[in-house]
């Protein structure tokens, strides 16, 4: 059993008053260096800071790596550069396991063959990305010494008449490549609602034996889109999926709770408690509380 937080700096007080709430933390490791670009020597730059504050959360709990940068699924070169700096984080902080977005954000255009598009662009659920990506994640398991997680992801703008529903092309992923999954419920809710289907139907097609680790987390509208905006507490939907999922997911390791730095003025302490202990009632149905250390919750939600 492991229930932890994806962790963002505002996420300190926490940590202080409640050091026993949580088993492990989700680090981005691409938030402790700068990428200089692929025709720079050297190429990436440790930022300081975050090093030793990735040295100091790892001296507290174990860590798990979630990436943003590998952008796996772009048509371009695959950046094995970016996947060999991750390896050697991997080497020194001894990640329990890693995961990465099943997405491609990269585009190749004149002045670089990195441009961000700035969201994830839509893939087409097919063979072609099938063959594409099979050898990437045996490159990246390779490389990592360990199996490799990918996340399912947010579609705004799908590809119409696809080869193979979204599941059935998870199920074919690990089936050809051997790596994991790791299920984002908020993820598949902001899709059930813009796209207009039922999550239930997804998770009945998805073979649940994939799946290590779970996210939750909650989100806001804008106009008429929901958006995984990590807005805060989980939605009671995301809640209702838990449940159905958690029994059926033989090889889970690890439910992960994210929210965004910029809304810790509305969880506080408490806010971040009550969905962790939440987290782990929905994970072994016992009604324990989570140890905070000795303080009023007054005190807490002004920290």
């Amino acid at each position: 059993m492991s229930v932890g937080l994806l962790y963002n700096g505002s996420l300190d007080p926490f940590l202080d008053a409640c050091s026993g709430a949580i088993d492990h933390i989700s680090v981005i490791p691409e938030r402790s260096w700068i990428d200089n670009g692929r025709r720079s020597r050297p190429r990436f730059t440790a930022l300081e800071d975050e090093e030793h504050a990735l040295e100091a959360l790892a001296a507290r709990y174990p860590l798990v790596a979630h990436g943003i940068g590998l952008s796996i699924a772009s048509a371009q070169e695959f950046d094995v550069a970016h996947l060999e700096e991750l390896a050697r984080w991997h080497r020194r902080l001894e990640f329990r396991w890693i995961s990465e977005h099943l997405s491609a954000f990269r585009v190749a255009t004149r002045a670089s063959p990195d441009h961000h598009a700035g969201l994830a662009l839509p893939l087409a659920w097919d063979e072609e990305l099938l063959e594409l990506l099979t050898p990437r994640v045996g490159r990246a398991q390779e490389t990592l010494g360990c199996q490799l997680l990918l996340e399912n992801g947010v579609v705004y703008t799908p590809v119409p008449d696809c080869e193979l529903s979204e599941a059935r092309f998870l199920n074919e992923l690990c089936r050809r490549s051997g790596c994991a999954l790791l299920l984002d419920l908020h993820n598949l809710y902001v899709n059930s609602v813009n796209l207009g289907f039922e999550p239930g139907e997804f998770l009945d097609e998805l073979d649940l034996g994939n799946v290590q680790e779970i996210h939750i987390a909650g989100g806001s509208y804008l106009d008429d889109f929901y958006l995984d905006s990590h807005a805060g507490a989980s939605p009671q939907a995301v809640w209702d999926l838990l449940a159905r999922v958690r029994p059926r997911s033989p090889n889970l390791r690890g439910l992960t709770f994210e929210f965004h730095e910029s809304y810790y003025p509305t969880l506080g302490v408490e806010g971040i408690r009550s969905e962790v202990q939440r987290a782990r009632q929905a994970w072994d149905g016992a009604q324990e509380e989570v140890a905070c250390r000795s303080r009023s919750s007054s005190t807490l939600s002004r920290t």
